[in-house]
């Protein structure tokens, strides 16, 4: 009678973890490193070195992410700070942007909001789609089984680590596409040192259905189209 109690609470357990309602907390790292020539356009005054600082060793950022079934929001979590600090303009540096990134797997759509200059805009585009490779390779994380896959583009290669027991096909920032959720990324640029990563620090299920943020506000546009409408409001 006692074996069978502790199966049900371990069956129990799993299926609150397939349940689907799940918070998840990130912490997303950015490592960027500019030769001599490219040092020289940040200037050598007080702002120039605090700009490149903030982009060489930016403060980790922190992420919750809402699963919701098939749909999921990963949003920047704002920090307060009172630090009067002269070079406080300086450009900061956040690997999934400073907005909510929402994610929809029936219409394979995903959406960003994004402001400029206190103008909304909202990108609608079709899910980026990853050739990932599953490897052999597994380590624990947060006291899951996790397994390592890789993929490549044109642009940079990606190295994540999924759970294979959170059956949930998705993941921080741009990332899904696994038999599990993804807990760690690490992306590695091809034509600049430059590296992102993302590391899961607290996984919450949930009994009920998490209230999910979809980007609408403000002007439609494609997510390519943001670099430009940022140079043209400069």
């Amino acid at each position: 009678m006692k074996l069978k109690f502790v199966n049900f609470f371990l069956f129990f357990g799993v299926c609150f973890i397939y349940a689907q309602n799940v918070e998840v907390h990130y912490m997303a790292i950015v490592r960027q490193t500019f030769n001599e020539e490219d040092r020289k356009d940040f200037g050598n005054d007080e702002f120039g070195r605090a700009q490149l600082k903030q982009n060489e060793e930016p403060e980790p950022c922190e992420y919750v992410m809402f699963i919701s079934n098939k749909e999921s929001s990963f949003t920047y979590v704002e920090k307060i700070s009172n630090a009067q600090n002269p070079a406080e303009a300086v450009i900061k540096v956040a690997p999934g942007g400073f907005g909510t990134t929402y994610r929809n797997l029936v219409d394979s759509t995903q959406r960003k909001n994004f402001n400029v200059y206190d103008k909304p805009y909202y990108s609608l585009d079709s899910l980026t789609k990853f050739d990932w490779k599953i490897t052999r390779e597994y380590k624990e994380i947060l006291g899951y089984e996790a397994r390592k896959a890789t993929a490549e583009d044109q642009n940079a290669t990606y190295t994540v680590w999924y759970a294979p027991k959170i059956p949930i096909a998705n993941g921080p920032a741009e990332f899904w596409g696994l038999p599990g959720l993804i807990l760690e990324v690490e992306k590695n640029s091809k034509s600049t040192i430059y590296k992102e990563r993302y590391i899961a620090e607290s996984i919450l299920p949930s009994e009920k259905k998490l209230k999910i943020i979809k980007p609408d506000k403000g002007t439609q546009i494609k997510e390519a189209e943001i670099d430009n409408i940022f140079d043209e409001a400069n």
